[in-house]
């Protein structure tokens, strides 16, 4: 008798309301509602995200919706969440109900008292929802029609926090009609020559990207050196001491007859020299480029590279960092081919990564705090066994790196498979890498 008015654990609980509610939701479809009484429906809703998620169905639409605009809000942010929901139902738009919009729409909620102009008067002219979804926000919140397009392509893409930047607060600070650099989310300081041409970068740019695309404009640096930026370490992260390798891209794009591509290397030697140390030698943090030549550069980033390759054999467990492993990124490994077999696999031990980097002599094994933290996921790209391609994929699911024995670049038929390998898993290739 005691056992049967004992309590429920709150876990047990929550999977007895969650099985309650699923059986009740077998007999509810809430697709036979018009498109408002599905809102009202959604924001009706209230209890821990299993419950819900049983109500509506698994891998619902609304479940997602849910999660971005009611759970965890408080009763003003539902409110607002559900207006613009209304809103967008009594005009029919197709922005509902796409899972991925969710929190762009939830984004927009959230700074609708920043409107400048009212939903009613807005008209979609597309059935398209990605550029209904730039045409509201443009609506809403851009008053002068000048803010960037690559700003707004960052709501379409699902990169709201976009290199440490608030887009959505970005965008609002703009669409007011105050200048770019006086914006305080903004990681780096701009000059109002580099904002100028940050403007003027092409739309599907990040905001890293736009950012180095302006920062080599205003130094008047050829366009052809925004690719090798975007290549290197300079693509994927803003350094404290940004404005050095920036300095380091000046040297190199002047010096004759020096391959662009040959920055990416030398910046890793030159980041390993002074925050790790180069062999024995103790870390450099002041390392400066004043009294260097490009040869000698390029010699001592070869030298270390031939160490790397050439590093001595040992049994992974002789030291505590050789068996290091980690978690294995959520990007799915790829097979195909018929004459020659292709196959990317995930890296998921820094003995592999050395295995990697002694067979293509470059410096992949330098990436083992990158793996552990879960910034990167490297893999290898093998024909019949043998290694032919390194890749680098980051956190936001975007290809950044990809090298060949002594880093070369990738040629049309690993390409090919590398563009197979990123369609199946959704992943970013930028245009830089295709060089």
């Amino acid at each position: 008798m005691a056992n049967r008015l004992k309590p429920l654990p709150h876990a047990a609980w929550q999977a007895q309301q969650a099985r309650i509610v699923l059986a009740a939701a077998r007999r509810f479809d809430w697709r036979r509602m018009s498109p408002a009484e599905q809102v009202e429906h959604l924001f009706s809703v209230h209890g821990p995200l299993p419950v819900v998620d049983a109500h509506f169905g698994e891998n619902s639409v609304l479940s997602e919706f849910y999660r971005h605009c009611a759970h965890d809000k408080t009763w003003q942010q539902r409110d607002q969440c559900a207006a613009l929901l209304r809103g967008l139902a009594a005009k029919r738009s197709t922005l509902l109900w796409r899972a991925e919009l969710a929190p762009a729409l939830a984004a927009v909620a959230a700074f609708w008292r920043h409107r400048c102009r009212e939903l009613a008067d807005w008209q979609p002219r597309s059935r398209n929802p990605f550029r209904q979804l730039e045409s509201l926000v443009r609506h809403l919140f851009d008053k002068y029609g000048d803010v960037p397009a690559w700003i707004l392509n960052s709501w379409t893409s699902g990169r709201l926090h976009d290199g440490g930047v608030n887009i959505a607060d970005l965008t609002v600070c703009l669409g007011r009609g105050a200048a770019l650099r006086t914006f305080r989310g903004l990681p780096v300081k701009l000059t109002r020559k580099v904002e100028h041409h940050l403007r003027q970068a092409p739309a599907g740019y990040t905001f890293l990207q736009a950012l180095r695309y302006a920062q080599l404009a205003a130094r008047e640096l050829p366009a052809e050196w925004l690719g090798p930026v975007l290549d290197s370490r300079l693509g994927r992260r803003l350094e404290p001491d940004d404005e050095f390798w920036l300095r380091v891209v000046e040297f190199f794009a002047a010096s004759p007859m020096v391959d662009p591509y040959q920055l990416g290397p030398v910046c890793d030697w030159i980041h390993r020299k002074r925050s790790v140390g180069i062999g024995d030698e103790p870390p450099q943090p002041g390392f400066s480029l004043k009294g260097r030549s490009m040869p000698s550069l390029l010699a001592q980033t070869a030298q270390w590279h031939r160490q790397l390759a050439k590093q001595e054999h040992r049994k992974p467990d002789a030291e505590p960092a050789l068996s290091a492993t980690w978690e294995p990124m959520a990007v799915q490994n790829f097979a195909g081919g018929s004459k020659c077999k292709v196959r990317i696999t995930q890296l998921l031990s820094y003995w592999e990564l050395i295995d990697e980097g002694r067979a293509l002599r470059h410096c992949v094994a330098s990436y083992l705090d990158a793996c552990r933290r879960g910034r990167s996921g490297i893999f290898s790209l093998t024909f019949d066994g043998s290694r032919a391609l390194t890749l680098e994929v980051q956190a936001n699911r975007t290809v950044v790196q990809a090298r060949g024995l002594l880093n070369r670049r990738l040629n049309e038929e690993e390409l090919s498979w590398v563009q197979r390998w990123a369609a199946d898993n959704r992943l970013v290739i930028p245009k830089h890498l295709f060089g």
